[in-house]
């Protein structure tokens, strides 16, 4: 009887350097396409030739996703170093069946997820150079916490020095805008027979980061200003995790800012209740990104 590969079953290793990091995941994804030419075939002589011919000798970057529960402990702080400088790593992905290894990855969108009585996590997205099925782990594999703690958030957030509550929701994203170095060339097509020899992405840069979200909260009677509203230079600082006293060293979860942003505030009326939300952007260029957006963790 056949193994099959369950999405349920798979086992998440991140490894940087010669460290493997076991990153448990509520949801993961990945796929690589290949990249088609077509080229005519009709002649002068074979008119009935209607259907073009193929060339493939490229692969497309690989796509990946990944779910992750943001734990009180710090087994996933590699994910927030790898997602804030957009440096390379090699994901794995481990099932009875195979192992997957998505080599030169890099973390495109890391979007902190921020909901009421819910816990709170981080979803991930990203590319890589290579899909290889068959692989073997690499790296030496990092001590995980005794414990695995979620993190339900209590919210502490300030738009333009003032305190918001009745929050629904809020979400931060951190985009990293890649560019893969040039890798289809006359040279290099040439000997190409199978997807064994096709052409793969090396290399990228980082063109541009952006770091933007939006905060939702329900219109009452007690958050009458600023129902339409925006502001180029709005000091934004949001705070969601266990605890309020960061300057005791217990507040775990969540940090942004304070940082200078723009926002444009909207009014939504298509649920029962009515809301509003702040579609923020930061603006300002810090020296260090990690003293700006933080993942506390014990």
């Amino acid at each position: 009887m056949p193994t099959y590969n369950f999405k349920r079953e798979a086992q998440v290793y991140v490894v940087s350097g010669n460290s493997r990091h076991r990153i448990d995941v509520t949801d993961v994804s990945f796929n690589q396409t290949f990249s088609e030419e077509s080229y005519a075939v009709k002649t002068l002589h074979t008119q009935s030739n209607v259907f073009e011919g193929s060339i493939i000798t490229k692969a497309n970057p690989a796509n990946f996703s990944l779910d992750i529960p943001a734990l009180i402990e710090a087994d996933y702080n590699i994910i927030e170093t790898l997602l804030i400088n957009a440096t390379s790593f090699d994901l794995y992905i481990k099932t009875e069946a195979d192992v997957f290894k998505l080599e030169n990855a890099v973390i495109t969108n890391g979007s902190f997820v921020i909901e009421r009585s819910r816990p709170l996590s981080i979803q991930i997205q990203g590319e890589a150079a290579k899909l290889t099925r068959g692989a073997t782990l690499a790296g030496s594999l990092q001590d995980r916490s005794s414990t695995k703690n979620f993190n339900i958030p209590i919210l502490d957030v300030t738009v333009d020095s003032s305190p918001l509550n009745n929050i629904v929701s809020i979400t931060v994203e951190l985009q990293n805008s890649i560019e893969w170095t040039p890798y289809t060339t006359l040279h290099g097509s040439l000997p190409v027979t199978s997807s064994l020899n096709s052409m793969y992405p090396s290399g990228f840069s980082l063109s541009k980061k952006i770091l933007a979200g939006s905060i939702t909260q329900y219109l009452t009677d007690g958050n009458t200003s600023n129902t339409l509203d925006w502001k180029t230079d709005a000091s934004i600082f949001i705070k969601a995790g266990n605890g309020l006293n960061h300057a005791t060293g217990l507040f775990k979860g969540f940090l942004f800012g304070p940082a200078t942003c723009t926002f444009t505030n909207r009014v939504s009326t298509g649920a029962s209740v009515y809301t509003q939300s702040y579609d923020w952007r930061m603006v300002e260029n810090p020296t260090n990104l990690a003293d700006k957006l933080k993942y506390e963790t014990d």
